[in-house]
C-alpha cells in the first residue's frame, strides 16, 4: 500500500481487537451466552437488552465451545485484500421445518409467516472483515404451505352484535397483519441477517437488515423483537460495552423502513353483518426511528439500567415535507403531546410514539437473573396526568431465571415470565391506544411485512410462561408451558355490558424441546400440544398440534 498514512490508520483500527461478527436474535448461542454469564463461567460484558450481541469479547474466560457455536473458528486474520489483513468465513447453515396441523402458532420467528400447515426457511453465507470493513451476507430463504384455516371471518361469519364487530374492525383498520398471507403457497426471500458496516474501536456505523431485540425480555420484548422480518435501517451502535468513569454504556440508534404485506385482511366479506366496516389503508411504507441506551453503573455489579422509544410515520407528502432533521431522526426530535389522540377535536399528528424504562440485575452468586421492563404507548399531557394517571397506555414485562446446580456443569433451569399488553381500566375514562395499532396515519401500526415489530403476542395480549430444563454443558432438554390470552383489548370492547365473561381466547401450550450438539452439528427440536378456549372469541375447545426442527452445520 502506497499510502503510509492509510496504513497506520487500517492498522490501529484492526489492532483494536474489534468484533463486529453477531450473534443472531434467537441463535440457541445467544441462550448459551446469556445463561454462562448468569453462573460466573464467563465475564460477558453485555446487558444483553440490546441484541444481537457481538460474537466475541476481550476475556479470559470465554466458552470456546460457544464461540464455535456463535461463528466457527475465532476470527483470525488469514488473509490479505488490498493489502490488509483481512477474515474471510462461511457462516453456519441452518435448515428450520415447522408444520401446524390446523392453524398458526408460535412468534418470534424472524421471516417466517403465521401458517397452517408445513413451512421451512434456509439460510447460510459469508463474513468478511477487512480492516474497519465488514461486510455480513446472510440472506434466508422461506417457503410456506399456507393451508387454509378458519379465520376469524369465518368462525363469526353470521355473528350480528355490532359491538364485535366495531371491535374487530377497529383493530384491523388500524394495523397490516393478516392473519392468513393469500390464500397460496408463499415463497419469498429475504436479506436476512445481514450487514455492511464500518468498525470503529467500540462503535459501529452501517445498513443492516438484522433482526432486533430491544429489552431484558425472554419470551417476549415491547418495543422491538425478531416477530417479524428483519428491515432495510440504518445503525450506529456500540459493539461492546463502552467504559467510563461511572460505568459501561450500550446504545444503538437506528431510522429503518417497515413495508406492507401486500396482504389485505382475508375473508371480511364474509362477515355478512361487516359490509362496509373496512377501510382500506394507503399503499405507502413507513419510516422508523428508535434509539435505546443501557447503563452498567460501576457500584453494583450485575445491574443494569435501560430506556428505549420508537417513532414512525408514514413516508407520504407530509414526511417529505419536514426538515432533514425531523426525517432522519424524528425519535430525537420529538412528536406532539397529540401523536396518539383521537377524539372529535384531534387526529393525531401523523406519528406513533412509544417508550419503555428496563431494568435486569444479575446475580451470579445465586446463578440467577431478575428483570423488569414497563413501557407506554403515549406521552403523558403534563406532570400531573402522570402522577394521577402512571398506568394509562402502559404495558410491562416482569420475569426471571435461576439455576440448580446439580452436579459440575450440570443444571435443573427454571424460568418465568409475565407480559401484559391489554390496556389498564383507565380506557373507561379517556382515549387509550391499543399497542402497535394505529387507527389513523400511520394506519398500517407497528409491522413490518404483515408481522408484528413489537411483543410477538400482539396488540392487547397477555402471556405467562414457565419453563423447566435439564442443562448439559451445552445441550439442554425442557418443557415450557404458557398460558396466551389473545387481544383483550378487542375482547372487552366486544363484550361491554353483556355480562359475558366467558370467551376470552385463550391458549394453553406445552412445548417438550431439546438442543443437542453432535460434532459440527446442532439440533433443536420443539413438540408442542395446544389447547384453545374459545378460538376467535366464539364458545369452544380445540387442539393443535405444533412440530418444529431446526438442523444448524457449522464449517468448522
Amino acid at each position: 500500500m502506497k499510502n503510509p498514512l492509510l496504513l497506520i490508520c487500517i492498522s490501529f483500527f484492526w489492532g483494536a481487537n474489534c468484533f463486529s461478527q453477531t450473534i443472531a436474535v434467537g441463535n440457541y448461542a445467544e441462550e448459551i451466552a446469556r445463561r454462562d454469564q448468569i453462573t460466573g463461567q464467563s465475564d460477558n460484558p453485555f446487558s444483553f437488552t440490546i441484541r444481537p450481541i457481538s460474537a466475541g469479547w476481550e476475556s479470559n474466560k470465554i466458552d470456546s465451545s460457544l464461540q464455535n457455536l456463535a461463528f466457527g473458528k475465532k476470527a483470525n486474520p488469514s488473509i490479505k485484500l488490498f493489502g490488509v489483513p483481512s477474515v474471510v468465513q462461511i457462516l453456519p447453515l441452518h435448515w428450520l421445518s415447522e408444520y401446524n396441523l390446523n392453524k398458526p402458532f408460535g412468534y418470534n420467528n424472524g421471516d417466517l409467516y403465521p401458517n397452517a400447515g408445513y413451512q421451512t426457511s434456509l439460510s447460510g453465507g459469508i463474513f468478511v472483515k477487512t480492516g474497519i470493513l465488514v461486510i455480513q451476507l446472510n440472506p434466508e430463504w422461506v417457503y410456506a404451505e399456507n393451508k387454509p384455516f378458519n379465520t376469524f371471518a369465518e368462525v363469526q361469519a353470521n355473528n350480528n352484535s355490532p359491538q364485535l364487530l366495531a371491535a374487530y374492525f377497529a383493530t384491523v383498520n388500524g394495523i397490516d397483519a393478516p392473519e392468513r398471507f393469500g390464500n397460496k403457497s408463499l415463497t419469498h426471500l429475504y436479506p436476512g441477517q445481514s450487514k455492511i458496516s464500518v468498525n470503529l474501536k467500540n462503535m459501529e456505523l452501517g445498513v443492516s437488515t438484522e433482526n432486533l431485540w430491544w429489552g431484558p425480555g425472554i419470551k417476549n420484548a415491547i418495543m422491538m423483537s425478531n416477530s417479524a422480518p428483519g428491515f432495510l435501517h440504518w445503525t450506529f451502535n456500540s459493539v461492546r460495552p463502552v467504559k467510563t468513569k461511572i460505568g459501561s454504556f450500550e446504545w444503538q440508534i437506528i431510522g429503518g423502513k417497515l413495508t406492507q404485506s401486500g396482504f389485505l385482511p382475508l375473508d371480511t366479506g364474509k362477515l355478512v353483518y361487516g359490509k362496509g366496516l373496512f377501510s382500506p389503508k394507503p399503499k405507502v411504507n413507513r419510516y422508523l426511528s428508535a434509539l435505546t441506551v443501557n447503563w452498567q453503573p460501576k457500584w453494583i455489579g450485575g445491574l443494569y439500567l435501560g430506556f428505549s422509544e420508537y417513532d414512525y410515520m408514514d413516508m407520504n407528502a407530509a414526511y417529505d415535507a419536514k426538515s432533514i432533521l425531523r426525517r432522519i431522526i424524528p425519535v430525537i426530535t420529538g412528536s406532539s403531546t397529540k401523536a396518539n389522540t383521537i377524539s372529535n377535536s384531534s387526529i393525531g399528528d401523523g406519528q406513533d410514539f412509544a417508550f419503555s424504562l428496563n431494568v435486569r440485575q444479575v446475580l451470579p452468586e445465586y446463578n440467577a437473573e431478575i428483570y423488569f421492563e414497563w413501557a407506554r404507548n403515549d406521552r403523558w399531557g403534563s406532570l400531573n396526568d402522570f402522577l394521577q394517571e402512571p398506568e394509562h397506555a402502559s404495558a410491562y414485562t416482569v420475569g426471571g431465571r435461576r439455576l440448580f446446580e446439580i452436579r459440575s456443569n450440570q443444571f435443573i433451569q427454571v424460568k418465568m415470565e409475565l407480559t401484559h399488553l391489554q390496556n389498564p381500566p383507565t380506557y373507561l375514562l379517556r382515549d387509550e391506544p391499543t399497542w402497535y395499532v394505529h387507527l389513523v396515519s400511520p394506519r398500517d401500526g407497528y409491522t413490518n411485512d404483515g408481522r408484528y415489530t413489537g411483543a410477538g403476542i400482539g396488540p392487547g395480549s397477555n402471556s405467562f410462561m414457565f419453563d423447566v430444563s435439564y442443562v448439559k454443558g451445552n445441550n439442554s432438554y425442557g418443557i415450557t408451558f404458557e398460558r396466551l390470552v389473545h387481544n383483550n383489548d378487542l375482547y372487552y370492547s366486544a363484550f361491554a355490558g353483556t355480562q359475558n365473561y366467558f370467551t376470552h381466547w385463550v391458549d394453553l401450550s406445552n412445548i417438550f424441546y431439546a438442543n443437542y450438539r453432535i460434532k459440527r452439528y446442532l439440533i433443536s427440536a420443539d413438540l408442542a400440544p395446544v389447547y384453545s378456549l374459545n378460538y376467535e372469541y366464539k364458545s369452544g375447545t380445540s387442539v393443535n398440534l405444533h412440530t418444529r426442527i431446526n438442523l444448524t452445520y457449522y464449517f468448522n
